[in-house]
């Protein structure tokens, strides 16, 4: 799904003049965090033979979402500017 996306997203960010590289990184953090099973051919092996149900799945990923999220707004306004990495 992430790789799909990918071309069209960074064609709507070259002529919106967003910085590709800064919309890149937002797209690949963004898919670490897994709500769903088919995110991963890793997750659906382990739910297929039973270690986990989709409410554990649920869970987990709800939160780390969350933190990868806070993570990435805190990468996104402080630490990309230092290296370099701007929207615009």
């Amino acid at each position: 799904m992430v790789s799909t996306a990918f071309p069209v997203l960074l064609k709507f960010a070259q002529v919106q003049g967003y910085n590709l590289v800064a919309l890149g990184l937002i797209w690949a953090f963004a898919a670490g965090g897994k709500l769903f099973v088919y995110q991963s051919s890793v997750v659906i092996m382990g739910y297929s033979y039973g270690y986990f149900q989709s409410k554990d799945l649920l869970k987990v990923g709800a939160i780390l979402t969350m933190i990868e999220g806070l993570f990435l707004m805190l990468l996104v306004l402080w630490y990309w500017p230092f290296i370099g990495v701007h929207w615009r």
